[in-house]
């Protein structure tokens, strides 16, 4: 079992980082990598093979990644993320507005978001979430309006 989770862990570990990112920040996303590390080692038996290996490394590492949000912790905002007396959002970079983007999304549409942009195929990103392929084809299409709405028009 030792050497099918770490070729397991290494195939995906890539992916779990930048989940880990996306979901933890700056300070905590190490940690949150770890966490789901500790939750595919333990649930690693429970792998039945049903779904794409990968299909269920991001179910666990979603759920990890959900349940670490919804822990309490207290907000740090360095000073270097205040905005600028006078900064237009024409400016900001790319990842600043997705980020921005991300952080105002449930955490399905965010979790949606996440794994497109990890390019998983649509039936892929319907089975890690529990929904049909044509919800999320809806739903992305959703997303990229309200994104475009919020960051693109003036």
């Amino acid at each position: 079992m030792d050497s099918a989770f770490n070729a397991m862990l290494q195939d995906n570990q890539g992916a779990l980082e930048r989940l880990a990112r996306r979901y933890a920040g700056r300070e905590d996303w190490r940690d949150l990598v770890q966490e789901m590390q500790l939750q595919l080692w333990r649930s690693f038996d429970s792998f039945d093979g049903r779904a794409q290996q990968s299909t269920w490394v991001y179910r666990v590492a979603l759920n990890t990644a959900l349940s670490h949000v919804r822990k309490p912790r207290r907000e740090h905002l360095p000073l270097e993320a205040a905005p600028e007396a006078g900064c237009t959002g024409d400016t900001r970079d790319p990842m600043a507005v997705l980020d921005e983007f991300l952080a105002g999304l449930d955490p399905v549409a965010r979790s949606l978001l996440l794994l497109d942009l990890e390019g998983l195929p649509r039936e892929q990103i319907a089975d890690v979430l529990g929904l049909t392929p044509n919800a999320v084809a809806v739903r992305m299409t959703r997303l990229r309006q309200a994104f475009e709405q919020r960051f693109l028009e003036d």
